[in-house]
């Protein structure tokens, strides 16, 4: 059978059902269908390799079911596995994702949005996005469900917002190295042109006020700022900047890097300069990434279980659809998600 020719009609006959009862299930309806038919049928369009028409489909019902994600880069290792969390969820529901990464540029995002406009989408989830694009907007002001989970602390009106304590995070890694007694303790950057990273500044310098150490500017490293090169990769500039604080300021003892690729970068760093992790240098990343634990030594991190957050994520989101009104504008991530933690690894150990 030719796969693009397969009908509602075939669905029907080999699961021995109605048109009609193919078309509620493959259509979300809301009226009642058994759950031993509804796998039924689910099965039989696998195997037909039912392809339905979704433009169409939206237009006859006027109920859509495609969702937008908006993600600052899908090279970035930290999103493909939140994405995979919200997709096994979407499709769990017999929904359908477009994706963009935008690169946190307006115009791009902007662009991204209005095609998926043009197609009807029902809501749109965004991460880490600091400024609201206009076509988002347009998007809630046309009755579809917004959700954006941010770190800048900004709720917006009449669209739904996550908030992620960037701040806290980070606190918790420069806690750590205190409570293993460092005093001097660096933090690599890239560009602070995002509030995740601007957030874990301040992390930075809170942690170490709490412990009534003064903030010494020259411990900080901005890419751009303090050293640049013809690199893009986080690693490689984790391995310039690391160089330029072994230069200028070797009595550091412990350094936090923006990411675990730049910590990836600083190690190859400090072994260059004929010292060691953790014996001369203790280091910490953030995101737990898939080499953090396969490194040597190990990675100490920040991180947290980017699939399963990405699957509550998306829960969060029908939950919204289902119940839209009785939903607070803003939430916490702890509340609907899950929190970051410290990983100990064996890059940190006690400063002798």
């Amino acid at each position: 059978m030719n796969k693009d020719k397969v009908t509602i009609r075939d669905v029907a006959r080999v699961a021995d059902v109605s048109p009609a009862t193919v078309s509620r299930v493959l259509n979300n309806s809301d009226h009642p269908v058994k759950m031993e038919v509804r796998e039924r049928i689910l099965l039989a369009s696998k195997q037909l390799g039912y392809i339905p028409n979704l433009q169409a489909r939206n237009l006859k019902s006027r109920k859509s079911t495609s969702i937008g994600i908006i993600i600052p880069s899908i090279a970035n290792p930290f999103y493909p596995s939140i994405v995979r969390g919200i997709e096994d969820e979407i499709v769990s529901r017999n929904y359908h994702m477009i994706i963009s990464s935008c690169d946190r540029n307006m115009d791009r995002t902007n662009y991204s949005i209005e095609n998926m406009l043009a197609v009807n989408v029902q809501g749109i989830i965004s991460i880490y996005m600091d400024e609201v694009p206009e076509a988002l907007v347009r998007l809630v002001k046309r009755g579809g469900i917004a959700l954006n989970v941010v770190s800048n602390d900004i709720c917006v009106p009449d669209m739904h917002t996550i908030l992620v304590d960037k701040v806290e995070e980070c606190e918790l890694a420069v806690q750590h190295l205190l409570d293993l007694g460092h005093r001097k303790i660096a933090m690599l950057f890239d560009r602070l042109d995002n509030s995740i990273r601007k957030k874990r500044l301040e992390g930075y310098r809170k942690a170490l006020s709490k412990a009534c150490i003064a903030y010494n500017e020259d411990y900080v490293y901005i890419w751009d700022k303090d050293i640049s090169a013809d690199v893009t990769e986080s690693s490689d500039k984790g391995y310039y900047l690391t160089k330029a604080f072994l230069e200028r300021t070797p009595e550091v003892t412990a350094v936090v890097c923006m990411n675990d690729a730049m910590a990836l970068g600083a190690l190859r760093a400090i072994r260059e300069n004929g010292k060691k992790v953790p014996d001369d240098y203790s280091l910490i990343g953030f995101d737990d990434l898939v080499f953090a634990d396969s490194v040597y030594p190990s990675l100490t991190t920040v991180g947290l279980e980017k699939y399963l957050w990405g699957q509550k994520l998306a829960k969060y989101y029908f939950s919204l659809l289902e119940h839209t009104e009785e939903k607070e504008s803003c939430v916490s991530e702890e509340e609907v998600l899950v929190r970051s933690k410290l990983i100990v690894r064996q890059s940190t150990k006690k400063n002798s």
